[in-house]
């Protein structure tokens, strides 16, 4: 039972430490800061990866059924989910910055190509605007 309460409590300062690093993900988006969203990132799969492997020990535990039974573990385990859960929902908030960060990069990335030659603006097969600097060069007269 130690083993259990001992990879529980690991278990939780790995996704205590997850979510303060979500949350400066967070921070980092909002700033933009590209070198520290870097460093987060990988923070932030090692994170996952410990995660994952304490998850793995839990599950191999024989004794693993106390988990449902003991009442100091089972209030162990529902604040790991609900560590969790926080995790989760903080991790969609930030996917939608991404998100909304992507289309305003396409946006802008559009709006130079219009600006640098509206001449040879074509578009793609997924209706994005490109120019073709080489359309007309080779022609001789």
């Amino acid at each position: 039972m130690t083993n259990l309460s001992h990879l529980l409590s690991s278990q939780h300062s790995v996704l205590t430490e997850l979510k303060a690093v979500i949350s400066q993900e967070k921070q980092a988006l909002q700033s933009q800061d590209a070198d520290t969203l870097l460093a987060l990132a990988c923070t932030k799969a090692s994170l996952l990866d410990n995660l994952k492997h304490n998850d793995e020990m839990i599950a191999a535990q024989p004794d693993k059924s106390i988990l449902e039974t003991d009442a100091t573990l089972s209030q162990q385990v529902s604040e790991a989910k609900s560590l969790l859960a926080e995790c989760q929902q903080l991790n969609a908030e930030n996917e939608s910055l991404i998100e909304l960060s992507l289309a305003s990069l396409n946006r802008f990335s559009q709006a130079l190509q219009v600006s640098r030659s509206s001449t040879s603006l074509t578009y793609d097969g997924k209706g994005r605007t490109s120019s073709i600097s080489s359309l007309g060069n080779n022609l001789r007269a």
